[in-house]
């Protein structure tokens, strides 16, 4: 059986320059609770996204010693998230996406002329994002979207998701400046259901949008890390991913 290889990319840091907005956003909810602001560099070793699977242990820090699912209580979610809307909403962030990190396109056209299929991955289920790829013209490039729907609960859904959906031999080069990321796709990798398997690779990349900085990502152990999209299609050449 052939194998099939998608190239996933993370929106908010592989595609988008969205950290700012996260660390903005954090340090208005987190005064909410009586917490001091983070510094930039506190925020980069546990960013996630959405903002309520990093927020919710920090905040409710005592609850989450005794329950560490509390991440995905959905009254706590809620929650931070009714929060997290209504910053967005004052700086007009649910509205302005924001930019897209400037070598994208081009890291697209050349990996889909590689033979690589790439695939958007998010945890926001925003669709405004999706319109301002079209109206940013790169759109195109992506085969598909796993959205919001796919990936509320784990990052790891969102993987099993493309697995069952192409019911093939399949390869996913999972593509991430987010540490959670990297750890789902490590975890997700080897799964086998009847004459089908997935293998996933994992490359984290590193640079000022990334939610997470070097050290964090490195602690995630990807097979892959570079400090720019330029690097991307040179690294898998060199791993005999690509041709």
């Amino acid at each position: 059986m052939s194998m099939e290889t998608f190239l996933v990319r993370t929106m908010s840091d592989t595609v988008e320059t969205d950290i700012q907005r996260v660390f903005t956003i954090s340090n208005e909810i987190l005064p909410r609770y009586e917490m001091p602001p983070l510094s930039f560099a506190e925020l980069r070793k546990i960013a996630d996204g959405p903002f309520d699977l990093f927020l919710i242990p920090l905040i409710f820090t005592k609850e989450y010693q005794k329950d560490r699912n509390l991440p995905f209580n959905e009254a706590k979610r809620v929650e931070i998230r009714t929060h997290a809307l209504e910053i967005a909403r004052k700086h007009g962030f649910d509205v302005n996406p924001p930019d897209f990190i400037s070598e994208i396109e081009q890291s697209l056209k050349s990996s889909k002329e590689a033979g690589l299929r790439n695939v958007l991955m998010t945890t926001g289920g925003r669709r405004y994002k999706h319109q301002a790829m079209e109206k940013a013209g790169i759109g195109g490039y992506f085969d598909e979207i796993v959205d919001r729907d796919e990936t509320y609960y784990a990052k790891e859904q969102g993987l099993y998701y493309l697995y069952r959906k192409h019911k093939a031999r399949l390869r996913i080069i999972l593509f991430s400046g987010t540490a959670t990321y990297i750890r789902a796709g490590n975890n997700a990798h080897g799964c086998k259901v009847g004459g089908s398997d997935l293998e996933v690779v994992t490359v984290a990349l590193s640079t000022e949008h990334s939610y997470n900085d070097e050290e964090t990502l490195r602690a995630a152990q990807p097979k892959i890390l570079i400090r720019s999209l330029n690097e991307l299609l040179p690294a898998l050449k060199e791993q005999g991913l690509v041709n």
